[in-house]
């Protein structure tokens, strides 16, 4: 069960929304879009394709595991062995913050994220984005926040740096360069403060108090617990805007669950084509909710959304789905 599949109109929608942010930013800041829905074709010379659909019990499992999860993986595989619902499975897993979700043949209705409208064009050339975002979906996002213009501060910890840093198929060697995670953080400042230590006053605080926006990728949990909250951000800076990248919707029964975007395809009921479970070519849902992101980000910097809003991988997906 190997065969690689894509969405017939992930592409159009690509172009769609390049469109929509060159129409806020005043000026063409994406370029060709298919070169980002298909960023690991063009930057990496062997993309590592996902993990094919696992069998469990009476249907299949996407387990999308990173360098981290192994060990705890194994330990739960063992408890988990004796029950053959995937449903059932993936909501244990979750428990142990594990990246595992279901493949389901069909999914829940889902309208797409709100991109809100703008009757006007911005200049980001003033503003400053903190970037709390990693791997592809936000990174992506920020990165073209900063090619417009806008001066954008990734932070990342030396302690755990980004997940993409250290390869993304091909490698690199070890020197923290790898080629996706160099295009996708080209054009920001690095600064390497972990949240888990932050002290008020301290050096975050202090960006924060300047910024106009702050992007985050961090699970709701996470956020809550590292206190990258809206109103614990506007209790430092009432003016900024915050923007939540998030897997799923904040009303799903899985708006807390930890997944990538292969594990929203799987939930998506897109990954289930002709009677079985698909693996997609690349986490097509990243590049989407990235593209999206970034449109929203520039409505929301002229004032034109609201202040707090939040992009789901899910309802990404689910745009596509309308086309289909």
């Amino acid at each position: 069960m190997n065969d690689y599949w894509l969405p017939g109109d992930l592409h159009g929608r690509g172009m769609e929304l390049a469109a929509l942010i060159a129409s806020r930013a005043g000026t063409d800041i994406v370029g060709p879009a298919d070169y980002w829905i298909d960023m690991p074709e063009h930057v990496v010379g062997e993309p590592t394709r996902p993990q094919s659909a696992t069998a469990w019990g009476d249907g299949f499992l996407c387990i999308d595991l990173g360098p981290d999860d192994k060990e705890t993986w194994k330990r739960f595989e063992v408890l988990a062995e004796t029950d053959l619902d995937p449903e059932s499975v993936a909501r244990r897993a979750q428990i142990w913050r594990l990246p595992v979700t279901p493949y389901r043949e069909s999914a829940l209705e889902q309208f797409p994220n709100n991109l809100g409208s703008c009757s006007r064009t911005i200049d980001p050339r003033s503003l400053t984005v903190i970037d709390i975002t990693s791997m592809w979906a936000g990174p992506l996002c920020t990165e073209l926040l900063a090619r417009s213009g806008a001066r954008v501060i990734k932070i990342e910890p030396s302690s755990r740096p980004d997940g993409l840093r250290f390869g993304d198929g091909d490698g690199d060697n070890g020197l923290g360069q790898a080629p996706m995670f160099r295009e996708l953080n080209r054009s920001k400042e690095i600064a390497d403060i972990d949240l888990r230590y932050c002290s008020e006053g301290g050096e975050f605080h202090r960006l924060i108090r300047s910024a106009d926006l702050v992007v985050t990728s961090l699970s709701p949990r996470a956020n809550m617990n590292l206190g990258i909250t809206p109103d614990q951000l506007c209790s430092i800076n009432p003016d900024i805007a915050f923007l939540a990248i998030t897997a799923f919707d904040s009303i799903s029964e899985e708006s807390d669950w930890v997944a990538y975007g292969t594990g929203v395809h799987a939930t998506s009921g897109l990954g289930w084509q002709a009677g079985r479970p698909m693996t997609p070519a690349f986490s097509y849902p990243d590049p989407l909710a990235g593209l999206e992101a970034c449109a929203l980000a520039f409505g929301q910097m002229m004032r034109d959304v609201p202040q707090v809003c939040r992009v789901s991988l899910d309802k990404s997906v689910a745009a596509l789905e309308d086309t289909l």
